[in-house]
């Protein structure tokens, strides 16, 4: 998948294919401007505001106590973005932002959308990061509770995406009654193989200041009946044993190779001598491939975490050097670039 300019009418084509149309000006400044514009229209209301019907700027800005004619520049540039559909002076929702930028949207990113304030001044750290390869770290200098409550939130949205893939794909043991959730914050994906599989239940092992709001989502969300929270640092290897399946998803682009191995041999001393792991990541392509947009995914976990994205035959290969057998991956098509291995503890 890639982002970039798209024409849409042959002027545009001809001007870009004969090199007239400024690229460095559209990636700089009117990226920023998309999304921003989306980020200020989920803080600021405006798409809760026209979640029912279709609305002129006027009526948006009253409400919302705005200033019309700026609000009026932002509903255009919205519609441009197709979160937005014109009609005359008035606008309403299209079928995207219907789903995506609403409270309880079949789709719904709000959370995301909101911690994408505190991603925007990770960002700004690039080039301290280009300098000393040490990422920000949020997961250990993050204390500002409402940015937890974003990103713990928008992570929930997103396993709602990744739970049914994941429920078809790992190959719980039968008879199976204890998963244990690695900093799996909210718990939907555990919860969701437990479901699959009665009577198993799920422990989620979570940072301290991660649990209370981890808690509510769980309760929110209806699974808190086969989910419960430990506190706990992954890194600390207090993960207890006898557990029928480990789930390490999108934990292991936040360390290093060191942690990784590290981590695994956590994973294969709390499983018991049947128990399968389950690794579900962003995937990086190989050193010396094609460029792909898992490459761009490796610079932002760098940039946050000081680690990276990885290939699935690295993820493979430390499984294999941590004892682990039958290793398989699997790469779901309406995943893309996305990797679940999976492994077998003896």
């Amino acid at each position: 998948m890639k982002y970039g300019v798209i024409p849409t009418t042959l002027a545009e084509r001809l001007a870009l294919a004969t090199g007239r149309i400024p690229l460095p000006l559209f990636d700089a400044v009117f990226s920023i401007v998309k999304a921003r514009a989306v980020m200020a229209g989920t803080r600021l209301g405006i798409f809760e505001a026209m979640r029912e019907g279709s609305h002129d700027a006027v009526a948006v800005a009253e409400r919302l106590g705005l200033d019309a004619d700026c609000v009026d520049l932002l509903l255009r540039a919205l519609v441009r973005c197709e979160y937005l559909v014109q009609d005359g002076l008035r606008y309403r929702l299209s079928k995207v932002g219907r789903r995506s930028l609403v409270r309880g949207g079949s789709r719904e990113l709000v959370g995301y959308i909101l911690w994408n304030y505190t991603q925007w001044k990770m960002v700004e750290s690039l080039e301290d990061v280009l300098r000393t390869g040490k990422g920000v770290d949020f997961h250990r200098t993050l204390e500002d509770p409402e940015a937890w409550r974003h990103y713990q939130s928008g992570m929930l949205e997103l396993a709602r995406l990744d739970a049914p893939v994941l429920a078809k794909r790992v190959p719980v043991p039968k008879g199976a009654t204890r998963l244990l959730d690695v900093a799996g914050s909210h718990g939907l994906l555990g919860a969701t193989l437990c479901r699959q599989h009665p009577p198993m239940r799920s422990m989620v092992l979570e940072l301290p200041s991660a649990v209370p709001h981890a808690r509510e989502l769980a309760r929110a969300e209806g699974i808190d009946d086969v989910v419960e929270h430990q506190e706990g640092d992954f890194m600390a290897g207090d993960w207890g044993s006898g557990h029928d399946v480990v789930l390490l998803s999108n934990v292991l682009h936040h360390c290093s190779p060191v942690q990784i191995q590290t981590v695994l041999t956590h994973a294969r001393s709390a499983l018991h001598e049947r128990g399968v792991v389950a690794v579900w990541e962003m995937e990086r392509p190989p050193q010396g491939s094609k460029v792909g947009c898992g490459d761009g995914v490796a610079l932002f976990f760098r940039l946050t975490s000081s680690a990276g994205a990885y290939h699935g035959d690295e993820y493979a290969a430390r499984l294999e050097q941590s004892g682990f057998r039958n290793v398989r991956l699997q790469r779901p098509r309406m995943s893309p670039g996305k990797v679940l291995i999976t492994a077998l503890a003896n």
